[in-house]
């Protein structure tokens, strides 16, 4: 089972790429603990492969460190039935003759054969974690999905296919579980058992999501997108300018989104979600103030407690011995 998929570089001479398994320190916090890296270098573009394969199923993160604008070839050796959860930044791809967004925070399931058609990237950084199924895995889920019928029935069709209508939303489960494969271990066959075991596992909640999800306007699912994409986020300094490249709408129309739907402006909506979170952290988990702290993105207990004794009116300390009564 061939499951990388593979980046040509258009317009760089081949002479001026370079694989290495090598990091070099500066991208020492990208690497993933479930494989070795794959480094490819270019003048344009920095991409960095991990990829871990266990029965029928596999998983891969690739990262793309883009210095200048540059157009990318996604190619496959074999046909891949794959979830691409889109973890850092947002792209356009051309893909079977149409434009498909990967949206930062949200998941679409393709069908990939060959070579698909070059996109632009523009410079920054994204990253995408996606996960492989082969046929025989999917069609043992057939009787109990009727999102697996309509997948193998494009699969048959042996051509480059979107396998879900809309893209669905990273929620908060599907999150941590991304999260725990990225940075788990898979050095043994009990260790790859256990992989095996995780991806069916986030396979079936793709397919529960996708069975019973209702089709929202794509203006409710973006914005919905970004809420859900704050709360996983809360250790990270996310800014309404950064939001609003990321997400390709306008400051003016993100700020008036969070009044209109949330009734507070996007920083007040941050501080509520930290909040909200900080205090369901001390009343029901047994961790330090300092690491809810850094959960919830303060540098130090010290400046959440601060933060916190003014929204409260109460300590993290004081929340955690009366249990959360008021």
């Amino acid at each position: 089972m061939n499951v990388t998929i593979e980046y040509g570089i258009v317009g760089i001479p081949e002479h001026h790429i370079k694989v290495t398994h090598q990091l070099p320190s500066q991208y020492a916090a990208y690497r993933c603990d479930f494989a070795d890296p794959v480094l490819v270098t270019s003048p344009a573009v920095d991409i960095i492969y991990h990829t871990a394969v266990a029965n029928g199923c596999s998983m891969s993160n690739n990262l793309f460190i883009v210095k200048e604008p540059v157009q990318l070839l996604p190619k496959v050796k074999e046909p891949l039935s794959t979830v691409c959860c889109m973890v850092r930044g947002s792209i356009n791809i051309m893909h079977y003759d149409s434009v498909v967004t990967l949206l930062q925070g949200q998941y679409s399931c393709f069908h990939v054969i060959g070579e698909q058609q070059a996109s632009v990237f523009t410079p920054g950084i994204y990253e995408v974690q996606h996960y492989s199924f082969s046929r025989d895995l999917l069609a043992y889920y057939t009787l109990n999905s009727a999102m697996v019928s309509k997948w193998l029935s494009k699969i048959d069709g042996e051509v480059p296919a979107l396998l879900t209508p809309t893209a669905g939303i990273i929620w908060d489960k599907l999150h941590t579980l991304n999260h725990e494969l990225k940075y788990s271990i898979v050095n043994s066959g009990l260790r790859r058992s256990w992989l095996s075991a995780k991806l069916q596992e986030l396979l079936i909640l793709i397919l529960e999501h996708q069975d019973n999800k209702a089709l929202p306007p794509s203006s409710d699912l973006t914005f919905n997108t970004i809420k859900t994409f704050i709360r996983n986020n809360l250790d990270k300094e996310l800014t309404i300018s950064q939001l609003a490249a990321t997400y390709y709408i306008s400051e003016s129309k993100l700020r008036h989104s969070f009044t209109k739907y949330c009734g507070m402006s996007f920083s007040e909506y941050q501080l509520k979600i930290r909040m909200e979170r900080a205090r369901n952290l001390c009343i029901n988990e047994t961790i330090s103030i300092a690491h809810i702290a850094y959960i919830v993105g303060y540098k130090n207990p010290s400046a959440l407690t601060k933060v916190y004794k003014n929204y409260f009116e109460e300590t993290p300390s004081e929340t955690r011995r009366n249990g959360g009564s008021e």
